[in-house]
């Protein structure tokens, strides 16, 4: 039964999805920018009441837009963007643990402390930009690891499009996540 974790965790978060409403001031301010992206069509440059909104990249809105392609316009289904995130971040550390040669049942407590965790457990199903940046960087951090295993194609590949992600994401402050990992490379990497 450890193995179906996902299934504990979507137990736990589809009622908050489903019957939490957007919470003033950060959520119903995301989701109005996304409202007007998807209102205007113009999936560029994000807006909020006609003037320009740079202070998020947009990424964030485009997925919600995204979910709303599909589902229809709700709260419900802009909130299943960061379950999706929450998700595939448990996913990936996971198996990051796995890859850095730890045993599979201790890269399953690794997953089961970080949905443990207060804040993760807070903003998994939260409209906000938090959970998606750590999804990129779990993913940024898997082509740090291929790089350092000289699986360099793909170590590039994987990093350039967890950095880009994360970049579109949450801004600049992606390069300090992942880079102090870089940096400390010599201290860490066996090769």
């Amino acid at each position: 039964w450890q193995r179906q974790w996902w299934w504990i965790w979507a137990a736990l978060l589809l009622p908050v999805v489903f019957f939490l409403p957007a919470l003033p001031i950060d959520e119903t301010r995301y989701l109005a920018v996304a409202w007007e992206m998807h209102s205007t069509g113009n999936y560029l440059v994000p807006h909020l009441n006609g003037a320009t909104y740079s202070h998020k990249p947009p990424l964030l809105f485009w997925l919600i837009n995204l979910s709303w392609w599909i589902t229809g316009i709700h709260v419900w289904s802009a909130r299943l963007v960061g379950v999706a995130c929450s998700l595939l971040s448990l996913v990936l550390l996971e198996r990051l643990v796995i890859r850095l040669g730890v045993s599979a049942q201790s890269a399953l407590r690794a997953a089961w402390l970080l949905l443990g965790m207060v804040y993760f457990a807070a903003f998994s199903s939260a409209i906000m930009f938090d959970v998606l940046l750590t999804t990129c960087v779990l993913l940024a951090l898997h082509g740090v690891l291929d790089l350092d295993q000289s699986n360099y194609r793909r170590g590039m590949g994987v990093l350039a499009l967890g950095m880009g992600l994360g970049i579109l994401a949450k801004g600049p402050v992606m390069l300090l996540d992942i880079g102090f990992i870089i940096l400390l490379g010599p201290w860490w990497s066996a090769g």
